[in-house]
């Protein structure tokens, strides 16, 4: 509400002197002043003025409340304050054009909040000109659309979580048959009179291997019921078997690999599900792994610290390159990668997602400055009564 003190009208907190002629009354121009600082400060959209150096002149309430900066703090400082260090080059574009009298609609960028929460911004910034014409500054509005983006984002990913999902459904039909076929050979193959036993053992772990793409090609991203029934699992034998796989990739790039493996370890559980998800932990530790790096496994018998279940923790660390800062927060979104030419970026999600369902967790913890690695860290609990004595070797 507008009130009189002396010759001063006072809106919104803003004082604006009135009319000479009508002393209860401001002129025309007043009022449109108070009009629009009655707008500004009302306003959800930070509004904010700066000069043709970049530097802040006027700052609203929602300004404050957006970027965490109050109006005496901000002002007289430049706008640079809140622009992250890779985006600073883009202020002097924006300088020059508001200088060539040019106005910039819904630039879609970044900006920092004073506690260094990143927001996702859109901007319209328009010149300020004197009453000759004279570009003497640029008016601002950012609007905050952090959360617009994060849900157009998740709407992206269920769009194509759905396309991969009905591409999964259609490859896992399709190779039903080859894969019959392969499986039938291989049986044939294996029962060969004369055969060398370690060619034998070589188709006996290809066998194993298409039970397993057969199952992923069914089970991957939901499309398939998984009715298996949980068994006791040897984890010396399970890690054995994924390690083999990756055998040939460990002699190329000279890996030494670890292995602290607590004797006897068991768990309750599935043994497709548990090659799968260590040997999408694996893969992505080789991948990460420098030229004659080393890669430790580490097994053991432990407790839930949060609902007390007994089961195993099983951790992969390696000596390679870490994960940088920025992608941590997205490690196990679907489709997150840093392997531009050969990641999905779905082994972590699908990990995680079983891993979860099954009652269990995994962690990480990650540098890139040197010393730097990965450690991956998993829980998993039995999902059987450990008096089972039926076990998978």
């Amino acid at each position: 509400m507008d009130r009189e003190r002396g010759n001063v009208i006072e809106a919104n907190g803003l004082a604006i002197k009135a009319s000479p002629t009508n002393p209860g009354v401001p002129a025309n121009a007043d009022r449109a002043a108070l009009l629009l600082a009655a707008i500004v400060e009302s306003s959800d959209d930070a509004i904010i003025s700066k000069d043709l150096n970049g530097i802040v002149t006027s700052w609203n309430k929602a300004a404050e409340r957006i970027f965490g900066w109050k109006a005496e703090e901000i002002i007289g400082k430049s706008i640079t304050t809140i622009i992250p260090p890779e985006l600073q080059s883009d202020e002097p574009v924006i300088l020059s054009k508001l200088r060539a009298g040019e106005r910039i609609d819904h630039f879609q960028t970044v900006r920092i909040r004073r506690d260094g929460v990143r927001l996702n911004i859109s901007l319209t910034v328009s010149p300020i000109r004197d009453s000759d014409g004279r570009v003497i500054g640029a008016a601002k509005i950012a609007r905050d659309i952090t959360q617009q983006k994060q849900l157009e984002e998740a709407i992206q990913i269920s769009e194509r979580l759905a396309s991969v999902g009905r591409l999964a459904a259609t490859v896992a039909h399709e190779i039903n048959n080859p894969l019959g076929a392969i499986t039938n050979f291989i049986y044939l193959a294996r029962h060969q009179q004369g055969l060398p036993e370690n060619v034998r053992q070589y188709l006996q772990h290809a066998d194993q291997e298409l039970t397993r793409v057969a199952h992923i090609a069914r089970q991957t991203l939901g499309f398939y019921r998984d009715n298996s029934q949980a068994s006791l699992v040897y984890v010396p034998r399970v890690v054995d078997d994924v390690l083999e796989i990756y055998r040939r990739k460990f002699n190329y790039k000279r890996l030494t690999v670890q292995l602290q493996i607590e004797p006897g370890l068991t768990l309750c559980g599935m043994q497709g599900e548990m090659k799968q998800i260590l040997s999408n932990l694996l893969a992505n530790a080789i991948d990460a792994s420098h030229e004659g790096g080393r890669i430790i496994i580490r097994a053991r018998r432990a407790h839930n610290l949060h609902s007390g279940r007994s089961g195993i923790r099983i951790a992969i660390a390696d000596t390679g390159s870490g994960i940088d800062d920025v992608h941590k927060a997205k490690l196990f979104s679907p489709f997150f990668t840093t392997k531009k030419e050969v990641g999905t970026g779905l082994g972590l999600w699908l990990s995680r997602d079983l891993i979860e369902r099954k009652g269990g967790s995994i962690q990480f913890r990650s540098r890139s400055t040197r010393p730097s690695g990965t450690v991956m860290s998993i829980f998993m609990p039995n999902l059987l009564p450990e008096s089972s004595n039926e076990m998978v070797a």
